[in-house]
C-alpha cells in the first residue's frame, strides 16, 4: 500500500515509520525538516520524503496516488493560547492535501477522556475528529490513554519528578485515574487497523490492563528504581502554578506542561472495549510498560 505518514518525525510517527516499511508498504513521510529519518538501505526504495508544513498550505505537495493516511500531527507544545486554532488549520490543510487522492482510510490517534468538563486539549481533539469525519475517506479514530515509552512526555514527567524530588507537595490532580498503555501496544493497534474494513468509521478506545492514578504511577516508578518517595497532595496548587511546577522540575516546555496539566485533570479510562473484540491483544501491564521504557 501507498501510505501518507504525517508527523513522521514525531514520537509516535518515528516509531511507526519503520514498522510500515517492514510490512512492505511504500511510505510518503511528511515532515517539516524533510529527510531527517534514518532508514536501512534495503528500505530506501519504499520511502518518499515530503518536506512540508501543514500550517503552511503553500508548502504542501500535490499528491494523487495514495491508499491510506495517518494523521499524527498535534500542536500541544505550540502557542498554548492558540493551539486549538493551529490544530484546526493543520487538519484543514491535511484534508486539502488528500482530497484529490485515492485515500480509502484515515487513521487518527486522539486522546481518551471522560466527562463533559474537558480541557482545551481534549476539546481540540474532539474538534479534529469531527473535521476528519467530513472527508469522503473512511475514518478510524483511536483514542488512547496516557502513553508510556522512552521519550514520551508522560514518561519523562514521571521520571523527572521521581528522580529529582524525594518529597512532593503535589496538586490534587495526581489522584485522577487513567489507564496507561505501552507505546509498543499503541503501535500494534495503529498497524492492525490499517486497511481493515471492520475498523472503518469506528472510534476505538485503547488502554493497558491497569487503572492507576498519576500518584500511583509515580510511586510505582519509584519502586522500580529502588527509591523512597513521599507524596502529599494539596488542593491549593492552581493549574497555572502546577504548570510551573512541571516546567521547573521536568524537561517539558511550559506550553506542553500547561496542556498536560489541563488534560491530567480529566479521567482517561476505557469505557468501550470494542477494540478487544475486533483486534484481540494482551497489552503490557503498567509495570511491564515502565520496565520497557526504562
Amino acid at each position: 500500500m501507498k501510505i501518507l505518514l504525517t508527523g513522521a518525525s514525531g514520537y509516535i510517527g518515528s516509531q511507526l515509520f519503520p514498522l510500515l516499511l517492514e510490512a512492505g508498504h511504500h511510505v510518503y513521510a511528511l515532515t517539516r525538516q524533510g529527510k531527517n529519518l534514518s532508514i536501512p538501505s534495503k528500505f530506501k526504495t519504499q520511502v518518499t520524503f515530503l518536506q512540508a508544513d501543514l500550517l503552511d498550505k503553500s508548502s504542501l505537495p500535490i499528491l494523487s496516488d495514495l491508499d491510506a493516511a495517518y494523521y499524527l500531527v498535534h500542536s500541544m507544545s505550540d502557542d498554548p493560547k492558540h493551539f486549538g486554532e493551529l490544530e484546526e488549520k493543520s487538519c484543514n490543510n491535511f484534508l486539502s492535501l488528500i482530497e484529490n487522492t485515492n485515500v480509502k482510510q484515515i487513521i487518527y490517534l486522539s486522546g481518551l477522556h471522560q466527562g463533559t468538563s474537558l480541557s482545551g486539549h481534549f476539546r481540540s481533539r474532539l474538534h479534529i475528529e469531527e473535521l476528519l469525519k467530513t472527508s469522503t475517506s473512511n475514518i478510524t479514530i483511536i483514542r488512547s490513554s496516557i502513553i508510556i515509552g522512552a521519550g514520551s512526555a508522560s514518561f519523562k514527567i514521571i521520571r523527572d519528578l521521581v528522580e529529582k524530588l524525594p518529597i512532593m507537595i503535589a496538586p490534587r490532580w495526581l489522584n485522577t485515574r487513567c489507564q496507561p498503555i505501552a507505546v509498543s501496544d499503541v503501535l500494534y493497534y495503529l498497524i492492525e487497523v490499517l486497511n481493515q474494513p471492520k475498523a472503518f468509521n469506528k472510534t476505538l478506545e485503547i488502554g493497558g490492563p491497569d487503572i492507576r492514578t498519576f500518584k500511583e504511577m509515580l510511586l510505582t516508578y519509584a519502586k522500580l528504581r529502588g527509591l523512597r518517595r513521599w507524596i502529599l497532595t494539596v488542593p491549593v496548587l492552581t493549574p497555572h502554578l502546577s504548570s510551573y511546577w512541571l516546567y521547573f522540575v521536568t524537561k517539558v516546555n511550559f506550553s506542553l506542561a500547561s496542556s498536560l496539566v489541563e488534560s491530567l485533570k480529566v479521567e482517561s479510562v476505557v469505557q468501550d472495549r470494542e477494540i478487544q473484540r475486533l483486534f484481540p491483544h494482551n497489552c503490557l501491564t503498567f509495570e511491564e510498560a515502565m520496565r520497557q521504557a526504562l
